[in-house]
Formats: structure tokens, sequence, C-alpha cells
């Protein structure tokens, strides 16, 4: 943890406001919950590799980085613990999970039925989403920057599956899986090959939607993520488990 008091960052304000595509500069931290505030920040963290998998999480120590009291960071990482980015330890406490190739595999898969099947009864986007995921896909392919390409593969995946299109249980459920998968995802997108990739992948579903063929994009969205998992586990292969 590099940041002293990183909920006054404002690197950590734009964070916050990124899911959705079209918010990253508002300031909503006044208006939200500490415990919230702290379970985006420490996801963060989590999903860059800033906290390492096996690394003990205390409320103290937390508490003192981010300039917060212990209850709402302990409120924080059991709201983490429920999302499953991190584990309880038996004797008590929290700590980093390790990143496993068979859980990466159930991640990757779950998505790619999850995905399809949204996108499937959520319809083919308006014109104007359409024109939104190939500016993101512009500004990902232009990043050097892995936590920004990850912002971007994320504002694109929930702009294709809004909650107004896809319905809130399904858009819930692809927020919980997606942030699992993102620890997996940013050390892939580090190599700007398999970055590059990724978009190509994007505009190609992309261009299905604006033929206003869903089925194929259907498909092209599930075998986007078949070769992710693919990536990953070919990661895992080269570089060995980082539990």
């Amino acid at each position: 943890m590099r940041n002293p008091n990183p909920i006054r960052h404002p690197e950590d304000e734009v964070t916050v406001t990124a899911d959705d595509g079209r918010s990253a500069t508002r300031r909503p931290l006044e208006r939200t919950p500490l415990r919230e505030q702290i379970r985006v920040i420490v996801r963060n963290w989590l999903i860059s590799g800033e906290l390492e998998p096996g690394q003990e999480l205390t409320d103290r120590e937390l508490g003192e980085q981010l300039g917060a009291s212990r209850t709402p960071v302990r409120e924080a990482l059991l709201l983490l613990a429920i999302e499953g980015l991190v584990a309880m330890q038996p004797q008590g406490g929290y700590y980093v999970p390790p990143l496993e190739p068979s859980e990466a595999e159930q991640l990757y898969d779950a998505l790619s039925l999850l995905e399809r099947r949204s996108l499937v009864r959520g319809g083919v986007p308006p014109e104007e989403d359409l024109d939104r995921l190939g500016e993101l896909d512009r500004k990902r392919r232009e990043s050097e920057d892995a936590a920004a390409r990850v912002e971007a593969d994320r504002a694109w995946h929930r702009i294709l599956l809004p909650a107004e299109r896809v319905g809130e249980v399904f858009r819930s459920e692809l927020d919980r899986l997606k942030n699992r998968v993102f620890r997996y995802e940013f050390a892939l997108l580090k190599d700007t090959e398999m970055a590059a990739e990724g978009v190509a992948q994007h505009e190609a579903i992309l261009a299905a939607l604006r033929k206003g063929d869903l089925q194929d994009a259907g498909r092209l969205l599930a075998d986007h993520w078949s070769w992710g998992a693919a990536e990953v586990l070919g990661w895992f292969g080269d570089e060995g488990s980082t539990s």
C-alpha cells in the first residue's frame, strides 16, 4: 500500500465512479458511506495486485493507511469476503486468497455463459451505446496503462449489459463475477499484445451488433471469455501459481 491516505486521493475518487463509463471525474465520496469508500479502494488494491495473494489484512493496518477507524474497515472487509475477494482465516481475520487455475477456469466459464445469456436477454444496444463501446475500444487500444485498460474493459461490459436491459439480478451477478475475474485480468492486460487481441474481439462483437445479429454477437462474446480463460491458464503455466 503506497498512498498514506488514499481515501482522499483523486485517482481513487475517479475509480469509484469509473464503472458507468461516464462520470469518472465526479467526487461522490462525501455522499458515500465510509465502509463503501473503503471497500472500493481495497477492492482496487486487490484487483491491481497491490495487496498480494497470501497477504494478511488487518483492520488496524488498513485503517492507518486509509485514515479511518477500525469499524468501517472491518465492515468493508466483511463485504469483500462476501464478494469472494478476501478470505477469512479460521482463527479470525482476513487474508488475500491465492490466484488458482481451477478458480479462474470456473469464473471464466460462468461469465461466458452468463454474459451470453444476458446479451440475448437484453437485445441489441441502442446506437448511442454502440458508439460509446467503440470509443472505449479506441481508448483501450491507445492506452499503455494496465489499470486504465482494466477500467475501460469494466466500463465496456457494463455499457453492453446494463441493468435496465438485462435486469438487476443478472447485472449484480455479473458484477460479482467480474470483480473476481479482474484479479486475473489485471495480470493478463499488462501484456500489450493480449490487450490488443481483446480489443479486436470487442470490435468483432460490436460489428455483429451493428448488423443486428444478436446470436452471432452472443457467440463471439462467449468465445471472448473462452479465449481469456485460455490465456490466463497459459499464464499460470508460464509463471506458476502465485499462491
